[in-house]
């Protein structure tokens, strides 16, 4: 029986021939064939030749797993595979020839190695990428790797040495070895034995005969204590001192000591090779003013900073910013305002990050939330998280886009978007790709920014921001094309692209990015397509794509060039005018998205404009010039009128850009075709506006006649008061009755003149912002004085109604009446025009008028609950004074000379009251509803009534004023017949009553005493 040994040796021969098989090196030795002759004659029968095979030799690897094998076998197979006797004849076609170990991998608690045999080593590549673990066995060097080799290349025969050859200059490696003695128990004295020594060496100290130690130095000392200084002649490096921190003073180099020991190197280096310290540039530190709201109490005791609350809010707001912010560099507590109260602080920071800012924000609601009662209002908004009311939140943009969004929390609940500068990461590519681009690179560039636009195109046409970076975009690619010809291929790319911008869905993209009066996006956007324009190569093509066609084609000298495009546009050009060759006509089916309407008479250069594009825009380039040419458009829109012909002009509103009609004249306008006559080329249109049927163009005639008709019923209401004056202001109730109607006669009056003004302003071509906000301000002013004096009148009739034995001084009814009828209305108009004045939203922007803006900013409140609640109010009086007059009777509430005048101004605020407050309510209702004529029509009247009432029910029907003018007219004509007439105490005319019999009874007005005219 063999035994398990010679049992394992004949496995491994097994392997070994196992291993040829698979590794395909059996090869036939001897081979015996029949061969046909070359020269065709055949081979006699039976007779056969040999032909010899080539002997190959292969050296094959075999590799055993001998983890379980006793190490008493492995030793007796290495021996037997040394004494085996060779060849050993395997088969017929098969021997081995020789047998030899050459490779032992084996682990130990503290590593995994693999040594060679011996005449075997590693090579030099594998000792590098493995490390070498070389050792000593029975006075030989052994090759051993420190792992085992992935590669599966072992070790390899070593070589014969060469014949002896002429022995070339050997080269001298010069090597600094670092090395660290862990000398932690030897003592001091011995260190410095050993310190000695070395120094006191002669260099250098043989190894070898190839190695050689040129000097050996101590360079650095590690103590105990954490610390560790350099020798002599040897420093820190500056990065060094700056991280661990320095123990000595710091050089322009380096230090001496540092306060760490380096977990890897390097250590102390010569100072001669030192660099100097490079001054870091300073981290940039952005200050963060932020708040939170407190529903407490405010208390002016709270900013005291020895405050409890003051130290405690402070002292949280510097621990949790810490605790959040990367970068954290301070937090300070400002400062406590009221509205509840509001606590104002700072932090400052080298990192600002938006999440981190709102985990701190959460932390401090957490924290002090209930201690104080900090709540949020809006709360886990996706985007920006939770915030409290007004507080404005900023947010990072999603992960495929770049750049920020703020919005406001509200009252609601929800944030409101105020800005947002997301942008797309591929459009962002694209953009700095486009930075750096070259006439060659147009091709790829264009189709790559026409299939990103399309695959991206919902969301490209929903962001203002990623437009106007395509916009950025398509001006570098203009800039190339200056000294690139574009052909149809690129074209056709760049109008896709720019077709996408143009779509319906980014209308609402277009009127955010128009709103910016800083930035021409819209006219930029026209600019690049037509600078593309006039680098197209010399052949003719069409372009169509679904929201823009380009046709360049040929120009016929002799007969007049009609264009018909797509049956909307019609061009007609003489072959008077045809002195070029070539003609490129780009139509544009829907830039009224992307071009705003205003126009060089738009007021305050707004974007929002009465007029409408009311036709395809069309752009025209020919290689020469051209003076005379015919624009037909197809109206869009059937219910609009007043065509204007217009070009867009990029020098317009100081490069903003906007249409114009220089050089271009309306011919035409029938059968919803428009005919426009212009002297030179470039984009062209048609601006209309809703059309106004005559019965509003009638009515603004109607407007100005009753406005005059009022304003001269005012100058005659004026002229009676100051013939009447002294006689019928003999007591106090008149004196203030007459007071106030004078100033409601004398407010609208001015009101009215203004009015009058601020609509010839409104009719002139070129609009003057600053003499419009004037008239504005002045109409809205002197309309709230004539409510606020009305409202006067009927303070004064409550009070000599109710307070029948109070009496006021006439100074202090003066100063009252005077500070509530113009200061009250002086300080309305004035905050209304602080608040809307710097955001462009005073005046209304959208028809011209100078009047309270309603659309934007609803500034026409600030006029319309004033005057409506003096109307209630005036009401209300009325309803007390009446109840009082028919409780207690007219002769009982009054003094005998008062009753008059009492009762004409009860009369007055009776009629006038609910008056002129239906006249305001219906001039609110034209321009809520602009369109419903009957509106129109019965303001006209009653604001064309407002002089001619004050007149009557103020002047006309109070029977002291007739009286007196009727007893001047008669002292006028019977002057021989009357004594002469004393002289009030103030001047004045005298006081005629007239008699049953008609008798003239002449008498002096009395200078003091309650009797006398009302």
């Amino acid at each position: 029986m063999a035994s398990p040994k010679t049992v394992c040796y004949l496995s491994v021969l097994l392997v070994f021939c196992s291993s040829l098989e698979k590794q395909d090196c059996l090869e036939t030795p001897n081979v015996t064939s029949e061969e046909s002759p070359t020269d065709g004659s055949q081979v006699p029968s039976g007779e056969k030749r040999e032909v010899t095979a080539t002997l190959i030799e292969k050296v094959g690897e075999v590799e055993l797993d001998v983890y379980n094998i006793p190490l008493e076998d492995i030793h007796y197979l290495k021996f037997h595979v040394k004494s085996v006797t060779y060849p050993i004849l395997i088969s017929s076609v098969l021997n081995v020839t020789d047998m030899n170990i050459t490779t032992e991998c084996s682990s130990d608690p503290s590593a995994f190695r693999c040594r060679c045999e011996d005449q075997y080593s590693w090579s030099c590549d594998q000792c590098s990428s493995y490390g070498s673990c070389g050792e000593i066995v029975d006075g030989k060097i052994r090759g051993c790797l420190n792992n085992y080799p992935s590669d599966g290349k072992f070790c390899q025969p070593i070589t014969n040495p060469s014949p002896t050859t002429t022995a070339e200059p050997s080269t001298t490696y010069g090597e600094i070895i670092e090395i660290e003695l862990d000398m932690t128990d030897i003592s001091a004295t011995l260190i410095d034995v050993l310190r000695a020594s070395v120094s006191g060496l002669t260099y250098p100290v043989l190894i070898s005969n190839v190695l050689s130690v040129t000097e050996v130095n101590f360079t650095t000392a590690c103590y105990p204590n954490n610390t560790c200084r350099c020798e002599d002649q040897y420093g820190w490096s500056c990065d060094q001192c700056l991280s661990y921190g320095s123990c000595d003073n710091i050089t322009d180099d380096s230090c001496g000591c540092i306060k760490a020991i380096p977990s890897y190197g390097p250590f102390c280096q010569p100072i001669t090779n030192l660099t100097a310290c490079t001054t870091p540039s300073p981290t940039p530190e952005n200050t963060l003013n932020l708040q939170f709201t407190m529903a407490i109490t405010f208390d002016s005791n709270f900013n005291d900073e020895n405050n409890a609350m003051f130290k405690d809010i402070d002292q949280t707001i510097k621990v949790i910013y810490k605790r959040n912010m990367r970068g954290f560099i301070s937090a300070k507590l400002n400062r406590f305002k009221s509205g509840s109260v509001i606590a104002d602080f700072t932090v400052i920071t080298t990192i600002v990050n938006n999440v981190e800012i709102a985990k701190a924000k959460e932390d401090i609601v957490s924290t002090l939330g209930e201690k104080y009662k900090i709540r949020f209002t809006c709360l886990n908004n996706t985007i920006f998280g939770s915030g409290q009311v007004n507080e404005i939140v900023v947010a990072d943009c999603k992960l495929d886009e770049v750049g920020q969004k703020t919005a406001i929390c509200q009252e609601n609940g929800h944030f409101s978007v105020r800005e947002n500068n997301c942008v797309l990461k591929e459009i962002e590519n694209l953009f700095f790709l486009s930075q750096a681009l070259v006439g060659t690179g147009l091709p790829v560039f264009l189709e790559r920014l026409r299939n990103s636009t399309f695959n991206l195109l919902g969301r490209i046409v929903a962001s203002p921001a990623t437009i106007s970076t395509i916009v950025n975009i398509l001006k570098n690619v203009a800039n190339v094309s200056r000294s690139t010809p574009i052909n149809k291929p690129l074209m056709k790319n760049f109008l896709e692209t720019a077709g996408v911008l143009t779509s319906n869905g980014a209308k609402a993209s277009w009127v955010d990015l128009n709103k910016n009066l800083n930035k021409n996006e819209s006219s930029a956007f026209l600019g690049t397509i037509e600078t593309l324009s006039n680098f197209l190569t010399d052949d003719f093509f069409d372009i169509e794509t679904p929201r823009i066609i380009l046709n360049k084609t040929t120009v016929n000298n002799s007969i007049n060039n009609l264009f018909n495009l797509n049956s909307s546009v019609l061009i007609d050009i003489p072959a008077s005018e045809a002195s070029f060759n070539s003609i490129t006509i780009i139509t544009f089916d829907s830039l009224d998205n992307v071009l705003p309407a205003r126009n060089s008479s738009s007021l305050n250069n707004s974007v929002i404009s009465v007029n409408t594009i009311n036709g395809k825009v069309v752009l025209v380039k020919v290689n020469g010039t051209i003076k005379n040419v015919t624009f037909s458009f197809d109206v869009l829109d059937k219910k609009l009128a007043n065509p204007q012909c217009v070009f867009w002009n990029f020098n317009l509103f100081d490069g903003l850009g906007g249409w114009d009609d220089k050089g271009c004249e309306l011919q035409s306008e029938k059968n919803a075709t428009v005919t426009c006559h212009c002297n030179h080329l470039t984009s062209f249109s048609i601006l209309m506006s809703p059309s106004i049927p005559a019965v509003f163009r009638a009515l603004e005639f109607i407007t100005y006649i009753g406005v005059g008709i009022s304003m001269g019923c005012l100058v005659v209401c004026l002229i009676i008061e100051m013939l009447v004056w002294n006689a019928v202001t003999g007591n106090n109730t008149s004196y203030m009755r007459h007071v106030s109607i004078v100033n409601i006669a004398v407010s609208l009056l001015i009101a009215d003149i203004w009015f009058i003004i601020g609509g010839a302003i409104s009719e002139n071509e070129k609009k003057d912002l600053a003499a419009c906000s004037t008239a504005t301000f002045f109409i809205h002013f002197f309309y709230l004085a004539l409510f606020f004096w009305m409202l006067v009148s009927g303070l004064l009739l409550l009070y000599w109604t109710v307070m029948v034995f109070s009496h006021m001084s006439k100074p202090a009814m003066l100063a009252i009446s005077f500070s509530l009828g113009y200061g009250a209305p002086l300080i309305i108009a004035v905050i209304t025009i602080a608040v809307t004045a710097p955001g462009k939203q005073y005046i209304r922007d959208n028809d011209g008028v100078c009047w309270l803006n309603w659309t934007e900013s609803k500034a026409l409140l600030a006029f319309v609950i004033p005057a409506l609640t003096i109307v209630v109010i005036n009401l209300l009086i009325l309803i007390v004074v009446l109840f009082k007059m028919l409780r207690r009777g007219v002769r009982d509430v009054t003094q005998p000379d008062e009753r008059n005048a009492l009762v004409v101004i009860a009369r007055c605020l009776a009629i006038l009251t609910p008056f002129f407050g239906t006249t305001w309510g219906l001039g609110v209702g034209t321009m809520t509803t602009p369109n419903n004529l009957g509106i129109h029509i019965v303001f006209a009247i009653f604001n064309s009534l407002q002089g001619l009432f004050i007149l009557v029910f103020g002047t006309l029907l109070d029977k002291k004023i007739r009286e007196a003018l009727t007893g001047r007219s008669q002292v006028s004509s019977n002057r021989t017949k009357t004594t002469s007439a004393a002289t009030s105490s103030s001047g004045g005319l005298g006081f005629f009553r007239i008699r049953r019999r008609n008798v003239f009874n002449v008498s002096a007005a009395p200078t003091s005493g309650p009797t006398g005219a009302s």
